[in-house]
């Protein structure tokens, strides 16, 4: 007997009958962004290791512990993408998108790798769903991202989100704050996890970040930013709130809320549902990235969407498919059928058959399980009358159609049926 492989760990099959609520989800969050004026932009899964280590940090966890990393014939250090923002970046400086307009407002959505431990709606191949509005520096740009993902939220009818907003402020005051909270964990360090006791040597920030329970309640008391914020990033946390506000987005304050990644300044976000401890959103202002990685010295916003751990909570029924299902009995009906089937699918109708079927008991039998709503049924006395068969398949009901233009009668069924 053939060995039987199995799907990798920390790796995830979509299957068919999950698939129609991805895409319900899905394209709920592209007809939404493109209502903002945002425009695809699909990335290679495979970049240089080292655009990563200068966007992200070589010291983050995601660098130093999760990232799927190889070299390729040529020796040359290759990783599969982590996360979306550093990917965006490189190819709007590639490609020269920055010196054709001010505002550029770009999505993506795709496959992204980390070697992270895998748990419920979390996997090592994980697909996201990420903005960027680059060139916009005021802070209403924060804010229209912001209300754009409670604006997400609201047409997935995600009930009891909460939003939670920060500032880091800008790279003066990131590193004046960096150094507070180095001051103030170096006295707690004997209390702190292995992870916490490196990051006091790399980033001291990302402290703020760790989830460990005993340092949780550590961070609880450390200092926050607002009291050494500089007038200019005062100004623009207020503006930012002020444009929540009047848009009526909940929204709340978290003064320890600094994301995990290094490039971010000024504004981060996280967005939960109510009972879930996990972010399913996120993103904030990384004003300094573009610059870095060699292009102008430009602002940007963003945002990334965990799409597993979205769709686990969105609430979705499904919808039933208008399909039909084709059955011929006899050889002349199968001839007739082909062409039928054929015509029918040249014209957007779903239809499917089983061409080895031969009993209109096991044609039924399948129409049920595949749901169709209606069976179209031919047979010898149909072709003779040159007509063919409907029959509901939900209430059992059958009516006879004509070869002659049925085509638009099978429209005309299939529109009364839409909603």
């Amino acid at each position: 007997m053939a060995e039987r492989h199995k799907k990798v760990r920390g790796m995830h099959d979509i299957l068919p009958e999950e698939i129609s609520k991805w895409q319900f989800v899905e394209n709920i969050i592209t007809e939404t962004v493109k209502h903002y004026g945002y425009k695809e932009i699909r990335t290679p899964l495979v970049e240089f290791r080292s655009l990563f280590e200068r966007s992200i940090g070589a010291e983050t966890d995601i660098i130093s512990k999760e990232i799927y990393a190889f070299q390729d014939r040529k020796g040359r250090d290759i990783a599969l993408r982590p996360e979306g923002t550093a990917s965006v970046v490189r190819a709007f400086i590639d490609s020269g998108i920055s010196s054709s307009r001010k505002i550029s407002r770009l999505f993506y959505y795709g496959p992204m790798f980390r070697y992270d431990r895998p748990q419920k709606g979390r996997y090592r191949q994980f697909y996201q769903f990420g903005v960027e509005l680059i060139g916009g520096s005021h802070p209403f740009f924060d804010g229209e991202v912001v209300v754009m993902l409670n604006a997400i939220t609201e047409r997935l009818n995600l009930k009891k989100s909460s939003i939670l907003v920060n500032t880091l402020g800008c790279s003066k005051c990131k590193e004046r704050y960096s150094a507070l909270i180095k001051d103030y964990f170096s006295t707690k360090d004997t209390f702190l996890c292995n992870d916490c006791g490196r990051r006091m040597q790399t980033s001291t920030l990302r402290i703020l970040d760790c989830k460990n329970p005993a340092c949780k309640k550590i961070i609880s008391e450390a200092p926050v930013i607002n009291k050494i914020l500089c007038g200019e990033c005062q100004d623009h946390f207020k503006k930012f709130e002020e444009y929540l506000q009047i848009n009526n987005v909940p929204y709340k304050v978290d003064p320890h809320l600094v994301r995990g990644l290094d490039y971010y300044t000024k504004t981060v976000f996280e967005l939960y549902l109510q009972g879930d401890e996990n972010a399913i959103a996120a993103g904030g202002r990384y004003d300094n990235l573009i610059h870095q990685l060699g292009g102008p010295n430009i602002p940007a916003i963003g945002f990334a969407v965990g799409m597993e751990r979205l769709i686990s909570l969105s609430k979705y029924e499904g919808l039933t498919e208008k399909i039909f299902y084709l059955s011929c009995m006899g050889k002349s009906a199968e001839l007739k059928g082909i062409t039928l089937i054929n015509e029918l699918r040249r014209e957007g109708i779903p239809i499917e058959t089983d061409y080895e079927e031969n009993t209109l008991r096991s044609h039924l039998k399948t129409a049920n399980r595949l749901k169709a709503r209606w069976c179209i049924i031919i047979g010898e006395d149909e072709i003779k009358k040159n007509e063919f068969i409907v029959k509901d398949m939900f209430s059992g009901e059958q009516m006879n159609i004509s070869f002659d233009n049925y085509i638009n009668r099978i429209k005309e069924l299939l529109n009364a049926e839409k909603p």
